[in-house]
């Protein structure tokens, strides 16, 4: 089901109000801007996080990405429930951190050795611990990043806005991302 054009999207603010020290702050974009971004891209992965081990509708909407060619890399425990799914991530033993390391590196070829990633898509992490790794993304690499969780990322380069307080519609955007792909 679609977001209605008649439902308002919430204003684009930090979840996190201290984190200030952005030089330039993500774009919040609405599910259609997101399918446009991964269909144009070349190389485009999932990186799903800790978060999909407590909301098992994340899990489905990981699942979605996988069967509509989306590839995934597994971290903080996600590979279980999706592993019992029947996906196959392209990687499931490293922390974000790592993952974050080595798309650092411009002539690493990804874990699937077709070459680097140009769009990381993000669900299921918690807001400060993919800040961090967000942040360095936007330093240091060439990498387009979007942030699907319900937390505005500042630190990505596309970011959903703000849903902690429409669960729902968060779910919607998803939704309408996975059906569009």
């Amino acid at each position: 089901m679609a977001v209605k054009k008649e439902d308002k999207y919430p204003a684009a603010r930090r979840y996190q109000v201290a984190d200030i020290q952005v030089s330039r702050e993500a774009t919040a974009v609405k599910p259609n801007v997101v399918v446009n971004l991964v269909k144009k891209a070349k190389h485009p992965v999932l990186v799903t996080g800790g978060q999909l081990l407590k909301d098992p509708k994340l899990v489905e909407f990981a699942v979605k990405f996988h069967e509509k060619g989306i590839p995934i890399i597994a971290t903080g425990g996600s590979s279980k429930p999706l592993i019992e799914k029947g996906v196959k991530p392209q990687s499931a033993v490293f922390p974000l951190h790592y993952v974050t390391q080595f798309m650092l590196d411009e002539e690493w070829q990804g874990f699937d050795g077709k070459g680097s990633y140009d769009v990381v898509l993000y669900l299921g992490f918690l807001p400060y611990y993919l800040s961090r790794m967000l942040s360095a993304l936007k330093h240091f690499s060439k990498i387009t990043t979007i942030s699907l969780d319900e937390f505005y990322q500042p630190h990505a380069k596309f970011s959903f806005t703000n849903l902690t307080a429409n669960k729902e519609m968060h779910y919607q955007m998803l939704e309408e991302v996975v059906n569009n792909l």
